[in-house]
């Protein structure tokens, strides 16, 4: 019977050294597990994308005011008086209307003092003529061969006069006026009647209606060097609030430096900010008949660019070092306590951008999971919470 006894109290032991040891594993087994995930919640915390395959796509938007491609600034040369303003601003005119009429008391009396003296020559012309006929009656060489000599420098003295008259009153017609040179529209009217022609700069502005319209546009590099002239382009007019599609041709394009033109903008962006210190400078002609001067004109312009296997990439995954340029990819580690997950630097080879994605031509591979944003600075081989 003690030795039954015995065995009970041994087996009890036993039991209780089973139960302690299972706790003690138990404890540690969770502790560690605990620990493990404190370390964890205190890593950095990091977003991912994986690149993806497909062509570059970038819009750029911009817009112009439509200006008239033959514009006049016309003004009375002499200065003249303004006397009548015979049109307003947006008024259409033909071609040799007259616009505005002027006036100039002065010469107006030099005309007529030189009306008077003409008149004054022809009666002096008389009398010369009368003592030429006399002489020659009374038989008085000498005298008709003086009286001859005065009557034709009389006669010449009158041509002079005749032509000094004719070409004041031609001038004078011509300053009294200003008439259309071509059919256009009035786009700004500066004269004020008796105020002298020219105080407040041109007296009148004329735009051609035949020559159409066109506007200036800086076109970054990217896509303004693909632009040839002659070259169709498909331009939206606002009118009252509506959109009003037109089509415009290239006439010029030109390189110019250290201007922004527009908004490079990723395909169905709502926007994006630019990205281009130079650009190309293209003028674009557009004819139809319901644009006037000062429309609002906006252009919007889409580029494909073919990949050739490389992989388009968020802006914010990529980080410049000197003139290199790299991404921080997410390396997994399976254990016996989980996944773990660690930085690791892959240096990069960049195509071009679209102010959203950039296309990287070398350096990842589709299965890469790239970090595109983290709660704190990272560093190659540190673990992180993704």
């Amino acid at each position: 019977m003690a030795a039954g006894f015995t065995e009970a109290m041994e087996a009890r032991k036993k039991r209780k050294l089973l139960w302690l040891s299972g706790l003690f594993f138990s404890v540690l087994l969770f502790l560690t597990l605990a620990s493990n995930t404190l370390l964890t919640l205190n890593l950095p915390k990091v977003r991912t994308e994986l690149a993806r395959e497909g062509a570059l796509v970038t819009t750029w938007r911009g817009t112009a005011r439509l200006m008239p491609r033959q514009h006049v600034d016309l003004s009375n040369r002499a200065e003249w008086s303004i006397k009548e303003v015979h049109v307003k601003e947006g008024d259409h005119v033909a071609k040799g209307q007259t616009l505005i009429t002027y006036e100039n008391p002065a010469a107006e009396r030099e005309i007529l003092d030189i009306q008077a003296g003409l008149a004054q020559q022809q009666l002096t012309l008389v009398d010369l003529q009368d003592d030429y006929i006399e002489a020659v009656q009374n038989n008085d060489e000498i005298q008709a061969r003086r009286s001859k000599r005065e009557l034709e420098s009389a006669r010449l003295a009158i041509g002079v006069q005749e032509r000094k008259l004719s070409a004041m009153q031609s001038e004078a017609l011509d300053r009294k006026r200003i008439i259309a040179p071509f059919d256009g529209v009035v786009t700004q009217i500066r004269a004020t009647p008796e105020l002298p022609s020219g105080s407040g700069g041109p007296d009148i502005s004329l735009a051609s209606s035949q020559q159409g319209y066109q506007f200036e546009i800086v076109i970054p590099d990217a896509m303004g060097r693909k632009l040839r002239t002659e070259e169709k382009m498909n331009v939206q007019i606002e009118q009252e609030g509506v959109s009003v599609p037109v089509e415009g041709i290239i006439t010029d394009i030109r390189p110019m430096t250290g201007i922004d033109g527009g908004t490079p903008l990723q395909e169905g962006a709502g926007g994006g900010g630019s990205q281009t210190d130079s650009g190309q400078r293209v003028v674009v002609k557009v004819q139809h008949p319901n644009v006037q001067a000062n429309d609002l004109v906006s252009v919007e312009l889409t580029q494909s660019e073919k990949t050739d296997g490389g992989m388009l990439v968020l802006n914010q995954a990529i980080h410049r070092e000197g003139k290199d340029s790299y991404v921080l990819v997410i390396d997994e580690h399976s254990g016996p306590l989980g996944n773990t997950f660690i930085v690791r630097k892959a240096p990069v080879q960049l195509g071009g951008t679209n102010g959203q994605e950039t296309l990287v031509l070398q350096g990842i591979s589709v299965k890469d999971r790239i970090i595109v944003e983290s709660s704190e600075p990272l560093a190659e081989g540190q673990r992180v919470r993704v």
